[in-house]
């Protein structure tokens, strides 16, 4: 979501409460405290806009989004590949 668009902390929340259907809806403690550590390691930025703070990726930050995206889809063909011998085995 943040890698698509500059986006506010209350979105991010809304976004991932949408997007797990409800099962899941982050706290503004949880959340804050993420995006600040993103802002502290330079991987996103932040600015007040209409009194709202946004947040923006970074270049830095897209580079380590597609680096973890990777390392994911590895992992999952991995767990996948694991699944597969088991249940043939």
């Amino acid at each position: 979501m943040i890698s698509k668009k500059s986006i506010h902390g209350y979105e991010i929340i809304k976004t991932i409460e949408t997007s797990s259907k409800g099962k899941w809806k982050p706290s503004n403690g949880s959340i804050y405290p993420i995006l600040d550590y993103l802002v502290s390691e330079g991987y996103v930025l932040s600015e007040e806009i209409d009194r709202k703070k946004v947040y923006t990726i970074t270049p830095e930050g897209s580079v380590a989004l597609e680096e973890m995206t990777q390392k994911k889809a590895e992992l999952l063909n991995e767990i996948s590949m694991l699944i597969d011998s088991i249940t043939e085995g």
